[in-house]
C-alpha cells in the first residue's frame, strides 16, 4: 500500500506544481540541504514530508531567503549539487533562490539536477530496448555519471552511466554508445561503449598532453581563405545552412586534417533538424526554439569544460557557434534577477561568452582550438558581440 503524503497543497499554480515535483524528486541528503537553505534549523531530526512543506511553505508564500545563520558544534556540510536545485528553483519560480555572498561558489559551474529510479538488476540483465546514445559525462555523484543522449534520431532524456564500468572515465569525456533500460520506469543505463572522445574505444588511452600556449601560426587552405589554425573567425552568414556544400567541404576539410568538429546551435525548429544533422560536425549541440534559457546556459558550460577537456588530451578542436547574441540573451533571462549591467547583458553572459572565446588558442606540437562564429548584421547592434567577438575576430566568406 503507497504512503500517503502528510502534506496538502491546494491550487498550486502551474509553476508551484513544477517546484513540488521537483522537490519531490529529491533525495533525502539533497532534501535536507535544501530544507536548511529554506530556514530549517533541524534538516536532520525532521521527516521527509516536512521538509517538503517547509520548503513549498516558502515558494507559495513569496518570501525571501535568508542568510544561512552560523551555529557552533558540528561544521554544515553543503552538498555540490545544491546550487543547481537552487538554481532549477529559480528558474522555474523567476524568484532569486541563489546562496548569496559568501555562501556562493561562483556561478560558472554545471550543477544540474537529475534523478533516476531505482536501478532493477532483473531488468538490466535483459538488455531490453536497446538505443544508440552519445553525450558528455556531468558527474552525478561519487559513484555515477550521467549524460543527455544528443542522438536526434533516438529517445531523448538522460542516461545513467556507472563509473566502475570503465575507470578511463572523466568528467566531461564524449561517448557514443548503446544504452539499456534499467527499471520498470524505463529510465536508461550505458551497457556499452563504442568510441570514446571520438576514438575508437578499444584502442582508446587517457594520456596526458596538455596545450602549451603559444602563438598560432599553423594555416588551413579552404577555397579563397587561409584560416590560421588555433585563431578566431566570423563566418559571413547568419546560419550554418545558409551555405550548405561549402559549409560541409570546410567540415570535411576540418575531418581530414584530424581536427574533431563541434557545433552550438541555438533556437532550432523541428523541421531544421534534420538539415543540421546532416552537416557533418563530430558533435552537435541543438537547442530547440521552445528549450529553457537555463538549458542554453547549462549546455554552453558543459562544451566549454569538453573542449577544455580534449585540450588536456591534446587533440585539435575546431568549435562552431552559432548566433552568439541569441545564447547571451538566453543566458541573461536564466539569470533575470541579475542587472544587466555590463555591455548591456549581465555578468554571467558576458563572462560565459568570453569563456568560449578563449577556448581558441595553438598549443604548440600542431596542436589547436579554432572557433567560428556566424555574423549577422543584427549582431552589431549587440554592444557585447561588437566588443566580445567582433573585434577580436577575422571575417571570411565560404
Amino acid at each position: 500500500m503507497a504512503k500517503e503524503n502528510a502534506y496538502e497543497f491546494n491550487n498550486l499554480t502551474k509553476a508551484q506544481q513544477d517546484c513540488l515535483s521537483l522537490i519531490e524528486s529529491l533525495g533525502i541528503y539533497e532534501l535536507r540541504a535544501l530544507a536548511r537553505v529554506f530556514g530549517d534549523n533541524s534538516p536532520t531530526t525532521l521527516k521527509r514530508n516536512d521538509h517538503i512543506s517547509i520548503v513549498m511553505n516558502k515558494i507559495i508564500s513569496g518570501e525571501d531567503l535568508k542568510p544561512i545563520p552560523l551555529r557552533q558544534g558540528r561544521p554544515y556540510k553543503e552538498l555540490s549539487n545544491i546550487e543547481g536545485i537552487l538554481a532549477e528553483l529559480s528558474q522555474i519560480t523567476g524568484k532569486d533562490y541563489s546562496l548569496k555572498s559568501s555562501q556562493q561558489r561562483g556561478t560558472n559551474r554545471l550543477q544540474k539536477v537529475v534523478t533516476f529510479r531505482q536501478l532493477e538488476d532483473d531488468v538490466v540483465k535483459q538488455k531490453l530496448f536497446p538505443i544508440k546514445v552519445k553525450g558528455i559525462l556531468c558527474e552525478r555523484n561519487e559513484k555515477e555519471f550521467f549524460f543527455y543522449n544528443q542522438q536526434i534520431s533516438e529517445k531523448k532524456g538522460f542516461v545513467l552511466v556507472k563509473k566502475n564500468m570503465d575507470t578511463r572515465l572523466k568528467p566531461y569525456d564524449y561517448v557514443v554508445g548503446t544504452a539499456v533500460i534499467m527499471n520498470e520506469e524505463k529510465d536508461y543505463i550505458l551497457d556499452s561503449i563504442e568510441y570514446l572522445n571520438f576514438q575508437n574505444y578499444q584502442n582508446y588511452q587517457d594520456i596526458t598532453n596538455e596545450y602549451e600556449q603559444t602563438v598560432p601560426t599553423q594555416k588551413l587552405v579552404f577555397e579563397n581563405n587561409e584560416i590560421v589554425l588555433g585563431s578566431r573567425y566570423m563566418l559571413k552568414q547568419s546560419k550554418f545552412v545558409d551555405n550548405v556544400d561549402k559549409f560541409k567541404n570546410l567540415l570535411k576539410k576540418l575531418n581530414e586534417n584530424k581536427i574533431v568538429t563541434l557545433g552550438i546551435i541555438p533556437n532550432v525548429m523541428f523541421e531544421d533538424q534534420e538539415s543540421i544533422k546532416n552537416l557533418g560536425f563530430n558533435s552537435l549541440f541543438v537547442l530547440n526554439y521552445n528549450d529553457r534559457p537555463l538549458s542554453a546556459y547549462e549546455t554552453m558550460l558543459m562544451v566549454i569544460e569538453h573542449v577544455k577537456r580534449l585540450q588536456q588530451q591534446g587533440l585539435r578542436v575546431a568549435l562552431f557557434v552559432q548566433d552568439i547574441t541569441t545564447l547571451a540573451n538566453d543566458v541573461d533571462f536564466a539569470f533575470k534577477t541579475n542587472t544587466k549591467v555590463l555591455m548591456g547583458h549581465t555578468e554571467n553572459a558576458v563572462d560565459i561568452i568570453k569563456q568560449l572565446m578563449l577556448l581558441a588558442k595553438a598549443g604548440g606540437e600542431h596542436k589547436h582550438t579554432t572557433i567560428f562564429t556566424t555574423l549577422d548584421e543584427t549582431d552589431m547592434f549587440d554592444q557585447m558581440y561588437v566588443s566580445a567577438v567582433y573585434k577580436v575576430s577575422k571575417k571570411i566568406e565560404l
